[in-house]
């Protein structure tokens, strides 16, 4: 077996990279091509203040389409925290999944106190018998494809920078669920999203892709608090969908995000909101024309 290890927030072009190396291993070697993930985020069991970029089930998606054959979700308590890299290695890796080959990020690091690395792998290799393999960081436009670089860019509502990092568009994905009517009663009706991801990106207007039931239908994404009708209201995930009529109530659906229109402020008046959203759909319809 040729085995991957990894967190894989995002399942970014970095990660993409790894997975993709392990496939084309395990096929060349005639091998099952397996991924060895955590749940939850260790940086999340140690407390970090970490907000992720996707879900489970967005990461699980993203590595059945990279080909991978196997998944090993572990959880991660805090008997792996402490585990010695060793061990995790020996019992784990070499004798339960019988990895003939280990395949690592270029900065990863696991085993108690993260004393695992590359270079330990590789001081194992000849007494466990498997070979071990370092994939190099992946560079786009100078910077690297990291989940730290793809969060920083959405929390500054980059989307650009991040939907290139990531190798595909960021994703909101939740269910719809019923608002309290304002966007209906000033005539630009909006689905409410009650979103999964724990990364929502900065407040403002997008142009989003939203997959109803394998239907895309492009729309207005807004993410704010509304700050012309009302303070301190809830943030809200919400979109105007172009061409769309009929009931999502209870429905999951999932946006994506394609690019930033402007940045979400508080108007004079209703009537200013009302045309400022028109002019933001009447933009975004234009910005889609302009990609067929």
């Amino acid at each position: 077996m040729v085995v991957s290890l990894g967190n894989f927030d995002g399942v970014h072009e970095g990660h993409a990279q790894l997975i993709r190396r392990t496939v084309s291993l395990a096929k060349e070697k005639g091998l099952e091509s397996a991924l060895v993930t955590f749940e939850p985020h260790p940086l999340k069991f140690f407390g970090a203040d970490i907000r992720l970029i996707s879900t489970l089930d967005m990461k699980i998606r993203e590595f059945e389409k990279l080909g991978a054959d196997k998944l090993f979700l572990m959880n991660f308590d805090e008997h792996l925290a402490g585990i010695n890299p060793e061990i995790f290695v020996s019992e784990f890796l070499v004798k339960k999944m019988r990895a003939s080959f280990i395949v690592v990020g270029y900065d990863y690091r696991f085993g108690r106190g993260r004393t695992g690395s590359f270079d330990f792998l590789v001081h194992l290799s000849n007494r466990l018998g498997f070979t071990a393999i370092q994939v190099p960081k992946v560079e786009i436009n100078g910077m690297t494809a990291s989940s730290t670089n793809v969060r920083k860019c959405l929390t500054e509502g980059e989307i650009d920078c991040a939907n290139t990092l990531l190798g595909r568009n960021f994703a909101i994905g939740g269910t719809v669920v019923k608002g309290d009517g304002i966007a209906t009663g000033i005539g630009f009706p909006t689905a409410n999203i009650e979103p999964l991801n724990e990364l929502i990106p900065m407040n403002g207007i997008y142009a989003a892709k939203v997959n109803i039931d394998g239907t895309y239908y492009n729309g207005a994404l807004y993410i704010g608090e509304r700050p012309t009708v009302g303070s301190g209201l809830k943030k809200r995930v919400e979109v105007n969908l172009f061409g769309f009529s009929g009931n999502l109530y209870g429905k999951y659906i999932e946006a994506e995000i394609v690019h930033f229109i402007r940045h979400d402020r508080k108007f004079g008046s209703v009537d200013e909101l009302k045309a400022q959203i028109k002019t933001d759909c009447d933009n975004i319809k234009v910005f889609f024309e302009r990609q067929k």
